[in-house]
């Protein structure tokens, strides 16, 4: 019984392991993403910035075996961007309130108090981009990104829709900080 359980033990080990460092990140030249998605870009963008954090999103359904892209019938963001990152362009200076994701909302929150000057850095010099690769290159950089790391990111800010349904999504929703959550199509990432 004991050998059965530190077996089993090892094999949720292995899991754990697998499912956050080897995580797969959907790209744009993946069929099935292109087949249930529709990706509009909106506006150009290039800029450096400073990784504050990132986290990978899982889908809302919460089942052993989720649907993948080349299977098709999903609907939730995570398929096409299960990334987000928390970006500064400046350094963060020492603030009594903590930077949080809020991942209900793909967005993030302040933590804590706050006075109008530490507002006013966060309104400026923060954002929350929910990524989506171009390419499988592009998944591999964004895998490989690290706090505190400079980066500058090239892309395109984009509406997605479910190419069955038409539904948009969005990140941000019912978020104070909702215009600094954004879906961002990345076509380049030149770490410094």
């Amino acid at each position: 019984m004991q050998k059965l359980l530190i077996t089993a033990l090892l094999f949720m080990l292995g899991l754990w392991v697998w499912n956050e460092f080897f995580r797969a990140i959907p790209h744009l030249q993946e069929k099935g993403v292109l087949k249930n998605f529709k990706v509009e870009p909106v506006k150009r963008i290039s800029a450096t910035y400073i990784v504050h954090d990132h986290r990978f999103v899982k889908p809302d359904r919460r089942v052993l075996h989720q649907a993948s892209p080349v299977v098709g019938h999903f609907n939730d963001l995570a398929y096409l961007s299960n990334i987000d990152v928390l970006l500064l362009t400046q350094p963060l200076p020492a603030i009594q309130a903590k930077l949080e994701f809020d991942e209900a909302k793909r967005c993030y929150q302040l933590e804590g108090q706050t006075n109008k000057a530490e507002r006013d850095f966060v309104n400026t010099h923060v954002q929350y981009f929910s990524l989506i690769a171009a390419t499988e290159k592009i998944a591999d950089q964004i895998r490989r990104l690290k706090s505190g790391q400079k980066i500058t990111l090239t892309g395109d800010l984009v509406t997605v829709h479910s190419g069955t349904t038409g539904q948009e999504f969005r990140v941000g929703t019912g978020s104070e900080y909702r215009a600094h959550c954004q879906l961002l199509q990345v076509t380049h990432l030149q770490p410094h």
